[in-house]
């Protein structure tokens, strides 16, 4: 019997044996004696997270076709996933699949993670097979169980497979139609197949939210302790301490240990304790999951949870405040987004509306010293220009960004200090790449802060750029980019990482990087609206012309927001164009607000902590 034939006996099997008719949470509390990813080691208890137990009990519903789980970072969503295939590997023998967002992630999620919870649930390890290898990101069991954990980015990985189930991860993060051609797997399970999506937040409008419009969108209520009302946790209600606010700023450290919950019917403030936390989150009182939504085709079911139900909200109220911020200092909403995203998780909308440069003059003087400007070591460390220890070699971190043009460059060389101001120290015309060596060494400008654009004449810039270990810098009207942070974990940022072009006759390769328009331009907008981003006095006659020429828009029929040159702009754009490049190139060193993400431990339990602040407010 082939292994085809002998998947083909296993399901039909499966479809004339009865049901599961447990209890699946009594079962895999049973059956796992211990989760080595998480903090709270020991046979496997769901008491502290009723919300995972209902969930649970939920997706493994036979009525439950599809299943969209949008939850908070560090709140057990990806044990929730591996609950669920330990239960089906045992219980609903088939074929299935989990899906990460890339290849890497896949296999490192699924050694570290999903390997080590099989062999601590008996049930399922005694039916691996013989051959097996635990290092390989397919598992065989002997009873017709096949479980794959491949990456959603490589199509490939999607195609000639029929499978019952499909359980992807992260799935705001993959590329439009993988969603759909991921669920297609199933179609031949019919009435069997399942379809489980999960996932921070992304962006309202993308193909993972119009998956969760189509559920019943059930959010977890809690009872208020002393009414005993049922509630959603929802932001609007947290209450900053009176006292935490001292002329017009906040002290962070009164907000954190004196925030506390306002319940929307009685009015009582909930204390910051998590113990008052597992009290209302309580089912004996009442706390479930409430559908929302009443148009919903049947067996599609949405489950949402966020940050508050299990995290300290002082915390929280923390980090909202430094994405704030971030936002309020540098015009940086990046923080303020992955917050939302990651913490709230909630949509982020883009809300269009016209914005115009507010590009305004410095008090100084092309040139001119400037004794904030920082320094890049030799090992390009940034370190302040009053730091006690600069090491030898260490010069001022000047950006040089050049614009290409035919037969000529437009170029600036800007001037940066740690809190995220900028001086303008040069704009002008250069006609040869030599000029452009000159203007370098003359200002003193690292080799890692120097980019090109490399939308025209694109060949000639990589091989330029490899000769020189200058960057090749090029806009994109994509929104955000999937990067690799904290190792084999991804996340999103509005620039993509380095990518290394090959260029033949060069033993260097070129550095690449892609970046949002919009999201960058945003940032430089907002920069020079706070004077962190300003130009010299004496600059030259069309400067200001071509800094001011684009103005941001919100197209009609799509509602989606840009950056547009109106008609009859005649002095071009290349010292916005140039002020944008350096914008990324600054960004990229942390001189223009901060990288926010965070690591989720797939094993994370409530209370335990997070590994890693983000900063971002909704």
């Amino acid at each position: 019997m082939t292994s085809q034939e002998a998947r083909l006996l296993a399901t039909a099997q499966d479809t004339i044996r009865p049901s599961f008719t447990g209890d699946v949470v009594q079962w895999v509390e049973d059956n796992v004696n211990d989760v080595p990813d998480s903090m709270i080691r020991g046979k496997l208890s769901l008491k502290r997270t009723p919300w995972l137990a209902e969930a649970l009990r939920i997706l493994t519903d036979p009525e439950t076709k599809l299943g969209v789980v949008i939850a908070a970072t560090q709140s057990g969503k990806s044990l929730l996933q591996r609950l669920y295939a330990l239960w089906q590997i045992v219980n609903a023998p088939a074929p299935f699949m989990m899906l990460q967002p890339t290849d890497p992630e896949a296999k490192d999620f699924f050694i570290r993670y999903v390997r080590p919870l099989i062999n601590q649930c008996p049930p399922a390890k005694a039916l691996l097979s013989d051959g097996d290898n635990d290092k390989s990101t397919v598992a065989d069991f002997t009873n017709g169980v096949t479980l794959y954990c491949r990456g959603a980015w490589n199509e490939g990985n999607l195609q000639r497979l029929s499978l019952r189930t499909v359980i992807m991860d992260e799935a705001w993060m993959y590329p439009r139609g993988h969603i759909l051609e991921a669920s297609a797997r199933t179609q031949a399970f019919s009435w069997m197949g399942r379809v489980l999506a999960f996932g921070q937040a992304g962006n309202k409008g993308d193909e993972f939210h119009s998956l969760y419009d189509s559920t019943d969108q059930r959010v977890w209520h809690f009872a208020c302790p002393s009414c005993s009302k049922l509630q959603p946790w929802l932001w609007e209600f947290i209450r900053f301490p009176e006292e935490a606010k001292v002329g017009g700023m906040w002290d962070t450290k009164l907000v954190e240990v004196g925030t506390t919950y306002e319940c929307a019917h009685c009015q009582v403030r909930l204390k910051d304790t998590p113990g008052v936390r597992a009290d209302a989150n309580n089912p004996e009182r009442g706390a479930s999951f409430k559908a929302t939504s009443t148009g919903s085709s049947w067996g599609n079911v949405g489950l949402h949870w966020n940050c508050l139900i299990n995290s300290s909200w002082g915390k929280e109220a923390v980090r909202m405040l430094k994405a704030k911020e971030s936002a309020d200092l540098y015009g940086d909403e990046s923080g303020r987004r992955v917050w939302k995203q990651k913490r709230l998780a909630l949509p982020w909308s883009e809300d269009g509306g016209e914005i115009a440069s507010q590009a305004k003059a410095g008090d100084y003087s092309l040139g001119d010293d400037w004794d904030m400007e920082a320094k890049i070591t030799p090992e390009a460390r940034v370190v302040d220009i009053h730091s006690s220890n600069i090491p030898d070699g260490s010069v001022p971190f000047r950006t040089l960004s050049i614009d290409v043009q035919r037969g000529f460059f437009w170029a600036e060389v800007r001037s940066w200090s740690k809190t995220g101001h900028s001086r303008l120290r040069w704009f002008g015309k250069v006609d040869t790449w030599q000029q452009l060596d000159d203007l370098a060494k003359l200002h003193q400008v690292n080799k890692a802060l120097a980019g090109v654009d490399s939308g025209d004449q694109t060949q000639e810039v990589y091989a330029q750029c490899a000769a020189r270990g200058w960057k090749a810098l090029r806009g994109s009207g994509q929104a955000d980019f999937t990067v690799q942070d904290m190792g084999t974990k991804t996340t999103k940022r509005f620039y993509s990482d380095k990518q290394l072009i090959f260029v033949p006759g060069q033993a260097r390769r070129c550095e690449m990087i892609v970046w949002s328009n919009l999201a960058t331009k945003d940032l430089l907008a907002g920069l020079q609206k706070r004077r962190l981003h300003t130009y010299a006095r004496n600059v030259p006659d069309d400067y200001v012309a071509q800094l001011t020429a684009e103005v941001r828009v919100k197209d009609s029929r799509s509602g989606k927001a840009h950056w547009i040159m109106p008609a009859g702009k005649t002095a071009g754009n290349h010292a916005w164009d140039c002020a944008c490049m350096g914008v990324i190139l600054a960004v990229r060193w942390g001189i223009i607000g901060r990288d926010v993400s965070e690591e989720e431990r797939p094993g994370a339990q409530p209370e335990g902590g997070l590994t890693q602040a983000t900063d971002g407010a909704g």
